[in-house]
């Protein structure tokens, strides 16, 4: 269950589109926070799958919000891809999705302004200068690590957007096809569908408004238009 949580996978055996060969197995998982573990069960987790280096994707609030209770010895790197808080990506106390309806729920014209532009955020991660920067020094880390024979979890709330653009990054960067970036970035919805359900269930009981919960669906599933968009902007 925990797994499905952190929308946990390893990179291990997806394809180079050169045919000659996949990207190695247990050097790459990628994920949501850590904080829904207790220290004990982190350190478990991390033993569990050789974790000796975790990469936090989040923006400094979150993760002082919502530290990963890592053990002694697993290294700890913070690389923002973000400045700021972003609604239905970043999930800081008061950004957090549910938190905004369940304030926002009597002021409907104020809660459809609050919803994320899901297409100019991943459009953002891939040309804006700060984010740029930070996504190829997580590459960089990432890949560094892996000739090192360092197992590298990295990660930022539920494992969807940031991480799946920096995933998509890092694919690249070993020659992978876009149609198999794609198709990794569609895994998550195996773990966040019955999730996504409750919220929405949720957000009706809070709103009675058909069109809020299309737009809860839409934000916590992964949807392939957006990252064929990170890709056609990706230089």
């Amino acid at each position: 269950m925990k797994n499905r949580q952190l929308n946990l996978r390893d990179l291990g055996g997806i394809p180079f589109a050169d045919g000659k060969g996949t990207v190695p197995s247990g050097l790459f998982l990628r994920g949501g926070k850590l904080s829904i573990f207790s220290p004990k069960a982190c350190a478990a987790f991390c033993k569990k799958h050789r974790i000796a280096c975790v990469i936090d994707l989040r923006t400094p609030l979150e993760v002082q919000e919502f530290p990963d209770p890592l053990p002694e010895g697993v290294e700890y790197v913070q690389i923002p891809l973000l400045k700021d808080a972003a609604v239905g990506i970043t999930r800081e106390t008061g950004s957090d999705p549910m938190t905004i309806v369940r304030n926002l729920r009597k002021h409907p014209e104020k809660l459809k302004e609050m919803m994320p532009d899901f297409p100019v955020l991943y459009k953002q991660i891939v040309t804006d200068e700060y984010s740029l920067g930070q996504l190829r020094k997580a590459v960089a880390r990432l890949r560094e690590n892996a000739e090192k024979g360092i197992c590298t979890y990295y990660h930022c709330t539920v494992g969807k957007d940031r991480t799946g653009v920096a995933t998509m990054a890092l694919l690249k960067s070993y020659g992978v096809s876009d149609d198999e970036i794609v198709k990794d970035f569609m895994r998550t919805n195996r773990n966040a569908w019955w999730p996504t359900i409750q919220k929405c269930i949720a957000v009706f009981l809070l709103t009675q408004r058909w069109s809020f919960v299309k737009l809860c669906y839409r934000s916590f599933l992964a949807d392939s238009r957006l990252m064929r968009i990170a890709l056609e902007n990706y230089r």
